[in-house]
């Protein structure tokens, strides 16, 4: 059978969550035998390098960034915008589609639907497939959010362009597959046919560098914190460590790995502290996954100051996996519910009650798991997480398409665009 996705990122090489869970899909169903494929639109040139042999590439073009740039769209939010209104790269799209014949097209996230629906609506008669909705989150929950926080890049015209695109696809949709019951009982208020696959995450890698690293914290306890540069990783960290680690002595550090790392160490309220903060953080970056496996090996503690966001968390799965002691918030444990009383698990969502926590962990040794805690970690693995959608995704039917009526002159797809507030002057 073939499967393809669409979305704004490429998925050859996975770094932030969504390319993490994208890629998953893929490899398990390449594993069950089936054929996949990936469409990327997006303004970033260098992801081309990413694109696997037979995917298909789309790029902004110049111009449209410079006008992204001007508005200060988010990137995902631009695409939308640029693939609703440029007929070519739709038919580009479209071309691919007819040439590939998927028994199954799944949107990666809500952005790309303008596309997809246009093509719905077009494609020949020979064609049979499903739509597939693979959610992240509920998306316009999620920019409502960031829309409310002072100071945002995300304004409410981008949560209301979300609203409407996602609430769309969402009842267009054959099926709707949430990361968790909480989004599933969203997306079952449009749709009665949604699924729940949690994120999951692969083993680890082998350990590469453990000496080294081994030899710069020698006589150190370690707590990691893991994240990309996603704005509300920042908040999070900060708000509920501090940006004052004084609290930590001087035999205590936190090892901060990703992007957000870079966001951490140009933050105003943390240069307001580096004096001290510097002698308590290692602000190491981006790693690549085997150094990351050395650094969770030499860690005492895995830290989850996540207060924001939607969807659920990888991290949460990692910092579980890693056997580790785990300090976080509740809200970093939405989807793992299952998991918040399990031993050497530290829930707090006061940050002065945070921070004791990661203190007493810091300063104690963690209890051993037993056979049956082990084997509880294999649930958390994407091999399990998303074992059912093979067979969810085969028995789609695959009907024939019926054009989807829309109000308004000028056609169907102008119609829909007008209802999204994209048909609007430059």
């Amino acid at each position: 059978m073939r499967y393809v996705s669409l979305g704004t990122y490429p998925i050859r090489r996975p770094i932030h969550g969504g390319q993490l869970r994208a890629n998953a899909i893929h490899r398990v169903l390449r594993d069950c035998g089936w054929e996949t494929h990936h469409v990327v639109v997006t303004p970033h040139r260098g992801a081309r390098r990413e694109m696997e042999a037979g995917d298909l590439f789309i790029e902004l073009p110049r111009s449209f960034r410079k006008k992204m740039a001007r508005r200060k769209w988010r990137s995902d939010v631009a695409t939308a915008e640029f693939i609703a209104r440029s007929k070519s790269h739709r038919r580009e799209i479209a071309r691919f589609l007819d040439d590939f014949r998927p028994d199954v097209i799944a949107l990666e996230q809500c952005w790309l639907w303008p596309a997809l629906r246009e093509y719905v609506e077009m494609c020949s008669p020979e064609a049979r497939f499903s739509i597939v909705y693979s959610s992240h989150n509920v998306e316009q929950q999620l920019l409502a959010q960031e829309a409310a926080i002072p100071g945002a890049e995300t304004d409410l015209w981008s949560a209301r362009l979300a609203a409407d695109i996602e609430a769309d696809l969402a009842m267009k949709a054959d099926l709707v597959v949430a990361v968790s019951e909480q989004d599933a009982a969203y997306f079952r208020k449009l749709n009665p046919s949604v699924a729940v696959a949690a994120n999951g995450i692969w083993p680890r890698e082998v350990p590469v560098g453990l000496d080294h690293w081994a030899s710069r914290f020698a006589g150190l306890r370690m707590a990691l914190f893991v994240g990309s540069g996603h704005p509300p990783n920042v908040r999070g960290f900060l708000q509920m460590t501090g940006p004052d680690l004084g609290f930590l002595s001087a035999s205590e550090r936190i090892v901060v790995v990703g992007g957000v790392a870079d966001q951490i160490r140009n933050d105003p309220g943390f240069l307001r502290y580096r004096g001290a903060d510097n002698a308590r953080i290692e602000l190491l970056g981006v790693q690549d996954g085997a150094t990351l496996s050395a650094l969770i090996e030499l860690a005492d503690v895995v830290m989850l100051p996540i207060v924001e966001g939607g969807g659920t968390n990888i991290k949460t799965a990692e910092a579980l996996y890693s056997r580790k002691p785990v300090v976080a918030t509740s809200f970093a444990f939405r989807g793992y519910e299952h998991f918040r009383h399990w031993q050497n698990v530290r829930l707090a969502d006061k940050p002065e009650d945070f921070r004791d926590l990661l203190v007493q962990a810091l300063r104690s040794e963690p209890k051993e798991l037993g056979s049956a805690g082990v084997a509880q970690l294999d649930s958390l693995l994407w091999a399990a997480t998303l074992q059912k959608l093979p067979e969810q995704f085969a028995a789609l039917p695959r009907r024939q398409r019926q054009a989807m009526a829309v109000d308004g002159p000028g056609g169907l797809l102008p119609g829909l665009l007008r209802r999204m507030g994209l048909l609007r002057k430059s």
